[in-house]
């Protein structure tokens, strides 16, 4: 049992093993044969040797022990093959059975049987058939030969037949044990052949499914330690999908959501407020047809702060190449994008102001200069040079001057619109590109100077740095465009040439590069300028125009103003009043004339006559914060009661802040004053203004009257204001009443009162005062 033990180890560890085929089994199975042979051989030889002393058979001695020497031979000599090995131990057991058939009998066919079995055992059903073969030929060879006696009582007669019988039956016998043996070994072969090749394939599955899953884990370990963000989405692109069925680390650490936070959303739970929605939906639109693509969107984190991302999305499909899943790979390229904008601020934008830059500049000038050729609308460059700014650059250092250039480019871009270009080319240089001023050349040079006028104001103001205030101006040179032949360099050479004259008609100053409206821009600035200087100088007045009754009784008066130049003469108020608004000096003229007022109202009160004195007010002036307190002031200090003082307004008034405009007139109502709504029906009349408004009266423009009664529309429309007026308890003044023709239409309709020079042209009032005080000395009164 000791020498089966191992072989048995052996034989279970072999069948583990992935055997090529069955030699290896049939090799394990010789050697245990040979040794279980050896053993039991030696078992039996020990008695049957001694019993053939005994007996002195001592042939059986030495077959016994020849036999049993032969398979200690085999058993130990390995250098023999297999095949060899398995010849040597099937001659043995022959040999012995041959032996036993002359010596014992029937037991020798036990021998005989065994050598074919052994073979198909060892060796294959080929070699077994040769030994049944060779059996049945020793058997009717051997024991027909030497009568051998196996106890078959029958046909002692016919010796040939009986050994026929007898090897027929043990050939019989012994082929269905030796095929049997030989096709179950055969099926035994290809069973365990097939199970090794299945073994074998499942080895290799094993092995292929060991390295997909280490593949596998790599992968997924690389994905989720990319420093890209990686986002699985399924097909689903219904109910504003796709949505995330998988984010990596990178997503979590650089959006601040968690994965659990992300799973079930779609991508756009990064994008927000300023986030390109046409970009938006361009990916949509790839991701519905299928195609990969790329795109560059500003995204949020969880916690709203913008960063830029590099969005690649690609589909994944089957093996049937339909569309299952989509992957976005994103990456942060907020540095890259602010290189980029830092990049492109070094290349066409002025570092000190953050303006654009000569080079920027030019490239708008030449997109506006095509499309002004391609619409035929005007444009306008202004280039301005700061005066005197060497002087304050010198005396106070580059930094006092750094400040008043970044100061002086905060107030160009207030001026002007956001369509509008402001650059700066150079120390003190800036340019101002104006789009789309209007198609007539003289409009658009009238609004160019206008915008050209309020950048000067603009600019004149003074600047306060680090507490020292500095005073400033500018030359402005304009030059229009489109012109034939035109290219950009030509503009702003136009444009500093026209500078250049500004600054020689001694600074301060506008110039335009085309000749006529140069002179027009002289005039209107000299205007302007001296316009400033006219109430130092007195040259502006008051004059009276009266409002009468049915019976030609002075019942109010309108007063207006009057500019006498000492140079040009009288100045009409049609050119003078426009510039003042325009220039914003109508404030500081209406504070005059509410002054005026005061002193011509309190006049004629003593001289005896106690009526009410309109005076227009301008919507910039009623609009001044401090309006409703500087009249307070004035009538108090005037001692005038206001009462006596109507405020003419137009109806341009009520278009903006209707609310304030009710609340500031209410507070004014208060003190007595009251309102007329002047050239009513020329403006933005509206019905419900009249009934929302404080008024006291509506006053019908000269336009309407001048025609009446002939013309049947202005007719027409005099009645309906007079009807309206007398609905809403107005009173009605008709101005630029001149025949008597309409002042009596005036009065057959009840009109109040009537103002024109039918009665009285403006005068002084100190001359109206005496004219009246003559008249009533010559009638007695």
């Amino acid at each position: 049992m000791k020498i089966v033990r191992p072989f048995l180890r052996r034989f279970l560890r072999a069948q583990r093993l992935p055997s090529k085929d069955l030699q290896f089994w049939r090799d394990q199975m010789l050697s245990a044969i040979l040794s279980v042979a050896l053993l039991l051989g030696t078992l039996t030889a020990i008695p049957s040797v001694m019993m053939a002393i005994r007996d002195q058979l001592y042939s059986i001695v030495l077959i016994d022990s020849f036999a049993i020497g032969w398979l200690l031979v085999i058993w130990r000599w390995r250098a023999l093959s297999f095949t060899a090995r398995s010849w040597h131990f099937l001659l043995v057991v022959y040999s012995v059975g041959v032996f036993f058939l002359f010596k014992v009998g029937p037991v020798s066919q036990i021998y005989l049987m065994a050598v074919p079995v052994l073979a198909a055992l060892l060796l294959g059903l080929r070699p077994a058939i040769f030994v049944l073969i060779l059996n049945a030929i020793t058997l009717i060879a051997i024991g027909y030969s030497f009568n051998i006696d196996l106890q078959f009582d029958r046909y002692h007669d016919r010796p040939f037949l009986r050994w026929i019988i007898i090897t027929l039956n043990f050939t019989f016998i012994s082929s269905v044990i030796t095929v049997s043996c030989a096709v179950l070994l055969r099926r035994l072969e290809e069973s365990l052949r097939k199970q090794v090749e299945i073994s074998l394939s499942l080895q290799e599955e094993q092995k292929s499914l060991r390295e997909a899953n280490e593949e596998l884990r790599l992968i997924s370990a690389a994905v989720d330690n990319l420093n890209d963000m990686v986002m699985i989405t399924d097909n689903n692109l219904r109910d504003s999908g796709p949505h995330i069925v998988f984010v990596n680390k990178a997503f979590e650490t650089t959006t601040g959501y968690s994965r659990a936070e992300a799973l079930g959303k779609t991508l756009e739970m990064l994008y927000g407020k300023n986030s390109d929605s046409l970009e938006i939906h361009r990916m949509r639109s790839a991701m519905a047809s299928q195609d990969p693509i790329r795109s560059e969107i500003l995204g949020y984190t969880k916690s709203d702060e913008e960063f830029w991302l590099e969005v690649d999305i690609q589909p994944i499909n089957n093996q049937d190449g339909l569309c299952t899943h989509y992957v976005a790979i994103e990456r942060d390229i907020t540095d890259r994008k602010k290189a980029e904008l830092d990049i492109y601020r070094l290349a066409f934008f002025d570092v000190l102001t953050g303006l654009p830059n000569r080079r920027l500049l030019r490239d708008r000038m030449s997109v506006q200069l095509a499309n002004a050729q391609r619409t035929g609308h005007f444009s306008a460059v202004l280039f301005i040079d700061l005066d005197h700014f060497k002087t304050i650059n010198d005396a106070r250092g580059h930094a006092t001057g750094d400040i008043l250039l970044i100061e002086v480019a905060r107030r160009l871009s207030d001026v002007l619109r956001e369509v509008d270009t402001v650059a700066r080319i150079g120390g003190d240089e800036f340019v101002v590109l104006i789009d789309s001023l209007d198609s007539h050349i003289e409009v658009a040079g009238k609004l160019a100077l206008k915008v050209a006028e309020k950048v000067r104001q603009a600019l004149s103001l003074e600047f306060v740095i680090h507490g020292q205030v500095y005073s400033s101006s500018c030359s402005i040179g304009v030059s229009l465009m489109p012109k034939p032949g035109q290219s950009a360099d030509d503009l702003l050479r136009e444009s500093d040439t026209a500078m250049y004259r500004a600054k020689s008609a001694g600074r301060n100053q506008i110039a335009f590069f085309e000749g006529n409206m140069q002179t027009e821009v002289e005039h209107r600035l000299t205007l302007e300028r001296d316009l400033t200087k006219a109430l130092e100088l007195n040259e502006l007045q008051m004059v009276m125009q009266a409002q009468v009754n049915d019976a030609g009784v002075a019942v109010g008066a309108e007063l207006l103003m009057r500019w006498h130049h000492k140079g040009r003469g009288m100045v009409s108020p049609a050119v003078f009043i426009p510039l003042a608004e325009e220039s914003g000096l109508i404030v500081k003229m209406g504070d005059w004339v509410l002054q005026e007022a005061c002193r011509i109202l309190k006049q004629l009160q003593s001289a005896g006559h106690y009526f009410s004195l309109s005076i227009n007010v301008s919507p910039k002036q009623f609009r001044q914060k401090d309006f409703v307190d500087k009249v307070t002031a004035t009538l108090a200090t005037q001692g005038v009661d206001g009462n006596y003082l109507i405020f003419e307004v137009t109806e341009g008034l009520f278009i903006d802040n209707l609310q304030e405009t009710i609340a500031r007139m209410s507070k004014l109502s208060d003190l007595g004053i009251r309102f007329s709504i002047d050239d009513f029906g020329t403006g933005y009349s509206s019905l419900n203004y009249l009934k929302r408004l404080p008024l006291y009266e509506l006053k019908i423009d000269k336009s309407f009257v001048q025609d009446i009664p002939g013309d049947a529309n202005d007719t027409a429309i005099v009645g309906s204001i007079l009807s309206m007026a007398r609905q809403f308890g107005l009173k009605v003044v008709a101005e630029g009443v001149e025949t008597v023709e309409q002042a009596n239409y005036l009065i057959a309709n009840d009109c109040d009162s009537m103002q024109g020079f039918l009665y009285s042209r403006p005068i002084a009032p100190e001359l109206w005062i005496s004219q009246h005080a003559q008249e009533q000395t010559a009638t007695g009164v």
